[in-house]
């Protein structure tokens, strides 16, 4: 007997020409190669040789020393908080996917939601009371979409009030500013591996972090808490990645250059397409950065416009997705702190359209002219 609303489900996903995501995958052999190594090393996991190897190569392509692989995005987050020591109270964005706010209320940390600027859609430190820093342990900032904060003016901040600062970096593998990687900033910088991000482990996470003193508890912390004994020195927790994992990691790894270029050209399509559209703004990226592709959000006039695009293009197989809707200030779970005005509008009237690496050029163009027949109307 089928499973209750399997079908149903299968017939919905069926009817997706455009997904909003999709994960790129490397050549099957290559990573089946991997495979036969782990079968027979019969070596899984425990910070094996091709964890190990990933962590090398990534620390090598970002310029980073201390970088430790754990098993996916939201748990790098909480090894962060307590790699660090932060508790209490932290400063954060409401325009955030839910790991941001649920990583810390996980960890019996209180999120102090704090507003964005309307052109970047980052974090504005300008926003946040003296009250706010005076209370607070830490600021977690995000690079929303890939686009950097502005981490001279945090790091300035947080210095002034004693503040420790932890960014999301889950959308910003490829962000750079001035040259460098910016995973290089704050006290400690996590990527998330998902299979939906621009490169990916199919589930993982990664923790930048710039002491090695903080680094050298997180490696403790993703292992129960274990020292070189084998006794517990921390309440910690099993966050390892496993060499299956690793062995996909290494594989999208080699194509990443080709990946990276495919989507910066496929938003620069999109951009093309639809920068005439007077319905249609972009995401401004600060400091004169480049978009890195890693999603393609339009802000459209208002909210009503937003739903009307949702159920057109759904009903020609296009997917899209309120990436971030509503702002996490809005969320009762997550403790309503903070007062977010600029994040809720920008919140109601945002759409990200499909973006993956294997959609061709003239599959944007088909998204786009759906686009423009819907605000036409």
């Amino acid at each position: 007997m089928p499973i209750e609303g399997r079908s149903e489900t299968v017939k919905q996903f069926n009817e997706i020409k455009y997904p909003i995501v999709k994960p790129y995958l490397p050549d099957l052999s290559r990573y089946q190669s991997s495979v036969a190594d782990i079968f027979s090393r019969n070596y899984l996991t425990n910070n094996g040789p091709l964890v190990q190897r990933l962590e090398q190569r990534l620390c090598k392509h970002f310029g980073v020393e201390h970088l430790l692989l754990v098993a996916n995005g939201t748990l790098a987050l909480q090894i962060a908080y307590a790699a660090l020591n932060i508790e209490g109270k932290v400063l954060t964005t409401a325009f955030s996917f839910a790991a941001t706010a649920s990583s810390l209320c996980w960890q019996n940390i209180t999120p102090e939601f704090v507003d964005i600027d309307e052109k970047t859609f980052n974090l504005n430190v300008d926003n946040i009371s003296l009250e706010q820093a005076q209370t607070a342990s830490a600021i977690l900032p995000v690079h929303v979409f890939g686009n950097p904060c502005e981490v001279l003016k945090i790091a300035d901040f947080a210095k002034k009030h004693q503040l420790k600062v932890v960014y999301d970096a889950a959308h910003a593998f490829a962000t750079k500013r001035s040259g460098q990687s910016v995973l290089h900033h704050g006290d400690a910088s996590t990527l998330s591996l998902h299979a939906t991000k621009m490169f990916h482990c199919v589930e993982g996470g990664a923790i930048i972090f710039k002491d090695k003193v903080a680094y050298s508890k997180a490696k403790q912390l993703i292992n129960f808490g274990f020292d070189g004994d084998n006794n517990p020195e921390y309440v910690g927790i099993n966050a390892k990645m496993s060499e299956f994992h690793a062995a996909m990691g290494l594989s999208v790894l080699d194509d990443i250059d080709m990946v990276m270029a495919q989507r910066k050209s496929l938003v620069s399509q999109y951009t093309k397409n639809l920068s005439s559209v007077a319905q249609v703004s972009f995401q401004q990226w600060h400091d004169q950065s480049e978009c890195v592709g890693a999603y393609m959000p339009i802000l459209l006039e208002n909210e009503q416009q937003v739903l009307t695009m949702i159920q057109r293009l759904h009903s020609h197989g296009i997917q899209t997705r309120r990436y971030f809707y509503p702002s996490l200030s809005q969320i009762e779970i997550y403790g309503k702190n903070g007062v977010t005005p600029i994040s809720d509008n920008i919140a109601k009237k945002i759409l990200c359209l499909p973006l993956y690496t294997n959609i061709a050029i003239c599959d944007v163009d088909v998204i786009c002219d759906h686009v423009k027949a819907v605000l036409t109307l």
